[in-house]
């Protein structure tokens, strides 16, 4: 199959154009007719080179973003809320998409729901883009007439997760800076300026102290292995992320994370924030409790958590309540699963879900403001040991130097 693009004008003769993968022209003509559009122009579009795929990936234009998947779902909410048929929705939708990898999917996600796919269905054939939470939502709204409400449900939650994720980045961006800033201005002291200084020492046939000793063998290792030591620690990097992919890789360094002091409560808090938000929404829209749960406990990016997580189907499928099958993991708080369980008691677990998301992002997002107004005084304390470290071990010479020598 090719891919053709076409403009075409719609029953009120507003100019449409887009992608479509088809045998020929004709059959590109006919879809467009059985949607309801005027074909008026359709040219078989040119494929990209591969160096031009490699740079449209490398500027992010050949994956779909969290952000696009977030405007998709608000302006979805907001067309639907307003009576505006689905197709003509997804249409304008995808006409106004700048991500060319995103509009490409919602063409193809038009062209599913104009054939007579739901719009579950659609979005269920582009697993890597919409989520299998989105996907459920979605489908228990079309079911219960009610896709306005779980749009915007949806638009909700992905809003709110986006803004978790973007407090996260920006309390950990400035220490990161900081860190890369100081480790650049060792790199370049030991490499470039302690040299410098030591040869000229060395070069008066003055004796150097064993502290200087020791950084000119470190700045010498370095200077002479460094394509050694960046290739070690890249091999070192791929191997611990290919290690962190096996079952076991995963638990091993999920249960590490979980052990760090501070940031292992930090981490705790946050996936079952995310847990508790994806099922309170689920079972909300009436998705089945079971599914909810398998859903779910794939948004738990832990291994330790999800592995305790996924026992709890298998539980509930034989009866058991919801805050019985979790009460049997190790790293839950006794806290949330007495909220579930008074959730379930008094018919109001969704709600209950959700206020426990919400307290514990709350509490996510002050520990990480904790946390950053501890780490920058620690970091700059830290490099400023090791600069002036590295500062007077070069000056150390000039201290020791004997007028007598060199004569």
């Amino acid at each position: 199959m090719a891919t053709f693009s076409y403009k075409a004008r719609d029953r009120k003769g507003e100019m449409i154009s887009g992608l479509i993968e088809a045998d020929n022209a004709g059959m590109v003509s006919g879809r467009l007719q059985s949607m309801g559009y005027f074909p008026v122009a359709i040219d078989q579009a040119k494929k990209p080179g591969a160096a031009t795929d490699a740079i449209n990936r490398w500027l992010g234009q050949g994956r779909v973003r969290k952000s696009d998947l977030v405007e998709f779902n608000r302006q979805m909410a907001d067309l639907i809320s307003s009576g505006i048929q689905l197709v003509k929705a997804l249409t304008l939708i995808s006409s106004q998409a700048v991500n060319p990898a995103f509009k490409r999917i919602l063409e193809d996600l038009t062209e599913s729901v104009a054939g007579g796919d739901s719009l579950a269905d659609g979005m269920g054939k582009h697993p890597a883009v919409f989520s299998p939470l989105a996907v459920a939502m979605v489908r228990a709204g079309e079911t219960g007439g009610m896709l306005d409400q779980v749009m915007q449900r949806l638009a909700d939650f992905s809003e709110s997760q986006e803004e978790v994720r973007g407090k996260i980045k920006s309390a950990l961006a400035y220490p990161a800076v900081m860190v890369l800033a100081g480790t650049a201005a060792v790199t370049v002291l030991v490499t470039v300026v302690i040299p410098k200084v030591a040869g000229m020492f060395k070069d008066m046939n003055q004796a150097l102290p064993l502290p200087t000793q020791i950084l000119m063998f470190v700045s010498g290792f370095i200077s002479h292995y460094y394509p050694f030591i960046i290739i070690g620690l890249l091999a070192g990097i791929i191997a611990l992320v290919q290690f962190s992919k096996t079952s076991r890789g995963g638990k091993v360094i999920s249960g590490f994370m979980l052990r760090l002091p501070i940031f292992g409560k930090v981490i705790l808090k946050r996936e079952v924030a995310a847990f508790c938000r994806t099922l309170g929404e689920l079972v909300r829209n009436g998705v089945p409790i079971l599914t909810s749960f398998t859903i779910a406990q794939r948004v738990v990016a832990n291994k330790v958590i999800a592995e305790e997580v996924s026992r709890a189907p298998e539980a509930i499928s034989q009866g058991s309540s919801v805050a019985a099958s979790l009460n049997q993991s190790k790293r839950l708080p006794p806290m949330v699963i007495n909220m579930i369980a008074i959730g379930e008691e008094t018919g109001h677990l969704p709600e209950s879900l959700l206020k426990i998301a919400s307290s514990y992002e709350m509490q996510v997002d002050r520990a990480m403001k904790t946390l950053t107004s501890l780490l920058e005084p620690i970091i700059i304390l830290v490099m400023g040991v090791i600069v002036g470290t590295i500062v007077i071990a070069g000056l150390l010479p000039i201290f020791s130097i004997d007028p007598t020598q060199g004569r």
